[in-house]
């Protein structure tokens, strides 16, 4: 059973496709940089970055694994923002005029293109909406009801808690102390890198 990239791209674009390590921190593109390929995350996490008045970092999305990003270079002469690995991270490099192709020529892939897209959005607004919440414990609520999986709306952590921290637009402190009190009123369990809702 095909997984990743292998399952949703065809043959021909993964052949015209190249794998790239990154270690943390490389930069994979500038804002104003030529456009030249959307990518997958095949495992890590990149973070798309622009910056405010006073310097200041703003992440615009953490793309993880199984999620593709730039696809705004399929319609853009120029990157719109920087892109940062935000930890090692292994990905597939797709040549945009090659993906851009594709979609023109093949309606059946177009479909499932938009799909995916509809998806990232959808994940993209829930994690918009999880930061208008004040409390760290409604954060933390909200991602488990969210994005959790089964009866105990089960999150698999994909990093340590000090990604998880960034992820809720908290500190690891304030995370590490939300986590510890909802686990001692029966709110949560932690085991195995897995949060989830008892009962």
């Amino acid at each position: 059973m095909k997984t990743g990239a292998a399952a949703i791209l065809p043959a021909g674009l993964l052949a015209a496709s190249s794998r790239v390590a990154c270690p943390k921190g490389a930069t994979l593109f500038r804002t104003g940089g030529p456009t030249h390929a959307v990518f997958y995350v095949e495992s890590g996490a990149v973070r798309l970055l622009r910056f405010g008045r006073e310097g200041e970092e703003v992440v615009l999305h953490e793309a993880r694994a199984g999620e593709f990003f730039a696809e705004a270079s399929l319609d853009s002469a120029r990157y719109h923002c920087d892109a940062v690995a935000a930890e090692p991270s292994e990905l597939l490099k797709i040549p945009a005029g090659a993906l851009r192709a594709l979609l023109e020529a093949d309606p059946r892939f177009s479909r499932q293109w938009i799909a995916i897209l509809s998806r990232q959005l959808r994940s993209a607004r829930s994690r918009i909406e999880r930061l208008s919440l004040k409390g760290a414990r409604e954060r933390v609520l909200h991602l488990l009801l969210s994005e959790g999986r089964g009866p105990g709306c089960e999150v698999r952590l994909a990093g340590t808690l000090k990604d998880l921290a960034r992820h809720l637009g908290l500190t690891h402190e304030v995370l590490y102390r939300t986590l510890a009190a909802m686990e001692r009123e029966g709110e949560i369990t932690r085991a195995d890198g897995v949060l989830r809702r008892p009962g």
